[in-house]
């Protein structure tokens, strides 16, 4: 488990332990939003590193 930080765009920022960017989104209760490690897209099944930043934001459809 690696210790890093995690905010949901407009929230406080939170410290979690957490494997992977999914662990992160479950534990903080968003699990179809989209993150973004150390700001570069990631992947659920992204793994962490302690001191990492997870920014999570509402997934937005495209289209018209």
């Amino acid at each position: 488990m690696a210790k890093v930080q995690a905010q949901i765009t407009g929230g406080q920022i939170k410290s979690v332990e957490a494997s992977t960017v999914r662990e992160v989104k479950d534990q903080l209760g968003v699990p179809t939003y989209t993150a973004q490690v150390n700001g570069e897209p990631a992947e659920d099944s992204q793994g962490l590193n302690d001191y990492e930043f997870v920014s999570l934001t509402e997934a937005v459809k495209g289209g018209r």
